[in-house]
């Protein structure tokens, strides 16, 4: 029904009246024609989209500002504020980590699993979830010293054997290998035992080696003083000692003698001989022309032990040439007519007359002459 415009306003103002003191939302009257009005704009309330949680106020404004209710979307009811934070979900911290090593759990393809923070390459189980073991080149800790995988070698010097433990090796206290000594922890610290001589962190003598030939030679053999010098290094690179461009046999002729070619400077004194078993043999040159070798120089480069066989020498006890006459033609001779002196590598201990008569003449350079003819050995002293 249409109404005349003065009676739509006489009943527009009395439901506003009510509308205000229930609260309810409802639109501004028109202003009358000519009237200022008190806010800038006024919403009408679509019935249909009342909320259903209440009503909301008006929300005034000074007068001449913008008013920020003039969309019905501001009210209480219908604002926006986004997720309510105590609302939040418990996932937030992201996705748990994807099935695999390092899960904690073995899966289908893995041998172990600790966990990421308990798999280790150095463990019992792997980075890569595999069951630590000997050959695959990771050391477990506290099983195993070492791992060399496919090289691990029982018989290698120096190596890793099967079982992932150190093998024969220097410092180890056993002989082995290329050693000429090992005391263990006593390497390098300049003790030794009875009889013996220090030992150096490399396993070696901190002496000077010598040892009697294994191969005997006729005096003609020789070629000479400066080619038994060659013999002694030859056998001294065969038996894998060190330094065996060094050695010099103790050899005398009308030109050379021990005293004379032998390294017995000042910075020797104090320097051992020993055998190739570390006995020791003199304190040094001294020692060696005043009280000769000890026990005798009985051991072979080969490692064998030969008592009371001929050495041929041509030397005084005091290094120097017993007769330069008789050299076996300065050691180019093999005739039974031409002689040289020899030498008695050492004699049993146990046959008391005997030893004291070799040490008292020094019998371990000066024996007896004998025919060149004879095949005898040589002493080879490092230098």
């Amino acid at each position: 029904m249409t109404f005349p415009r003065a009676l739509h306003r006489s009943l527009a103002w009395p439901l506003l009246a009510v509308a205000c003191q229930q609260g309810g939302d409802v639109g501004t009257a028109e202003p009358e024609p000519g009237t200022a009005s008190t806010s800038s704009t006024s919403t009408l309330v679509d019935p249909t989209n009342t909320p259903t949680t209440g009503v909301s106020s008006p929300v005034t404004t000074d007068p001449g500002s913008t008013s920020t209710s003039g969309d019905a979307s501001t009210s209480t009811g219908n604002v926006d504020t986004g997720p309510d934070p105590a609302s939040s979900s418990s996932d937030t911290t992201g996705d748990p980590p994807a099935p695999g090593c390092g899960d904690g759990e073995p899966g289908p393809n893995e041998e172990c699993d600790l966990g990421a923070a308990q798999n280790n390459d150095h463990g019992v189980c792997t980075l890569e979830c595999k069951i630590a073991k000997c050959g695959d080149k990771l050391i477990w800790d506290g099983e195993e010293a070492c791992d060399n995988g496919t090289d691990n070698n029982d018989n290698l010097y120096g190596g890793c054997t099967t079982q992932c433990q150190l093998g024969p090796r220097c410092n180890d206290g056993m002989l082995q290998g290329p050693e000429e000594c090992d005391l263990g922890e006593g390497n390098g610290d300049g003790e030794f035992p009875p009889y013996g001589v220090p030992c150096d962190d490399g396993c070696r003598f901190q002496a000077r080696l010598a040892f009697l030939s294994s191969v005997a030679y006729k005096g003609g053999d020789l070629g000479g003083v400066e080619g038994a010098h060659l013999k002694c290094q030859k056998l001294a690179k065969q038996a894998g000692f060190d330094n065996s461009a060094a050695f010099k046999a103790w050899l005398s002729d009308g030109q050379h003698s021990p005293f004379q070619d032998f390294n017995h400077a000042l910075d020797t004194v104090g320097l051992a001989y020993v055998r190739p078993d570390g006995v020791r043999i003199a304190d040094d040159w001294d020692d060696l022309i005043l009280n000769g070798p000890g026990d005798g120089i009985v051991l072979t480069d080969t490692g064998e032990k030969l008592l009371s066989v001929g050495v041929w020498t041509g030397t005084a006890p005091s290094g120097k040439v017993f007769d330069p006459a008789a050299t076996c033609k300065t050691w180019s001779s093999s005739s039974a007519l031409d002689k040289s002196r020899r030498g008695l590598s050492g004699v049993d201990k146990q046959k008391a007359q005997a030893w004291m008569q070799w040490v008292a003449d020094k019998q371990w350079t000066n024996y007896t002459s004998f025919g060149c003819d004879v095949s005898y050995r040589l002493y080879c002293f490092e230098q």
